[in-house]
């Protein structure tokens, strides 16, 4: 478990007392960091569904098929501008944001990205540089800022291990950009390949795994959106917390840094 789960629940209450929030209306927050606090996630979810932060009541499932969101279609009508911007950053061979693995998910290979986003964290530079892609994803419940929203790149002969993601409240899309015949993703017990110019969404707190086995790197546009289930004041209280997270994250962090020295 995280250390700043079990921190989280005493700052929520404090929010929803600064906020005047109903308590009821934000129940299944509530309920989701009890979950979690009592390491008990496990126990509500099934088919490898294992994020750190359950909210409970949404529904729940591997993929999602595009009908459910009436803005696939114009994303991928902008893909020719998504992908002059990429390739303006860099593309395949420029300098990445990030160029390392530090998350070690990569067991084989390189998996980069160009950053807009990571963990709600704004890359001004990236943004900036990136204004069709913006304007392309501003229509989407939280594609500017929820989560991770980035280019990721994988390299030729790349493996990315099974993980889940952080929450069930997000779903993620991917658009695709470079896509070589060949690299997959597994989510449950279901893979598919990527198509230029094509989106597809999934629930990424199912596990998940990537291969590129090819001689040629695979480029999409991922990002995360809100799960449609979610209330307004749910999505403000989750907002809320994910930035409760990064403070004691950090927090924590920079007391071992200083505690190192």
């Amino acid at each position: 478990m995280q250390p700043w789960i079990t921190q989280s629940p005493a700052y929520l209450e404090r929010w929803i007392d600064e906020q005047e929030i109903d308590r009821s209306a934000v129940a299944r927050v509530i309920e989701g960091l009890d979950i979690a606090v009592r390491d008990e996630v496990g126990r509500h979810t099934t088919g490898g569904q294992q994020p750190n932060l359950y909210i409970p009541g949404l529904s729940a499932a591997p993929w999602w098929e595009n009908d459910r969101f009436p803005w696939t279609a114009d994303l991928e009508a902008a893909t020719p501008d998504i992908v002059a911007e990429f390739e303006a950053l860099g593309g395949l061979r420029g300098r990445r944001t990030l160029s390392s693995n530090p998350t070690e998910l990569a067991d084989e290979g390189r998996w980069s990205a160009h950053y807009l986003y990571y963990t709600a964290k704004a890359y001004p530079r990236n943004i900036k540089a990136c204004p069709k892609t913006v304007a392309a994803l501003a229509s989407i419940p939280g594609a500017l800022g929820c989560g991770m929203t980035y280019f990721s790149v994988l390299d030729p002969h790349t493996h990315i291990a099974a993980h889940t993601g952080f929450t069930n409240a997000h779903l993620r899309c991917h658009l695709g950009l470079v896509t070589p015949e060949g690299p997959s993703i597994r989510v449950g017990d279901e893979s598919r390949q990527w198509e230029r110019g094509r989106t597809f969404v999934f629930d990424d707190s199912f596990e998940h795994e990537v291969w590129n086995d090819t001689g040629s790197g695979r480029a999409v546009l991922l990002f995360d959106l809100w799960h449609p289930d979610l209330s307004e004041v749910e999505v403000r209280a989750i907002t809320y917390l994910m930035e409760v997270s990064r403070k004691l994250i950090y927090r924590s962090f920079w007391s071992k840094e200083f505690v190192s020295v």
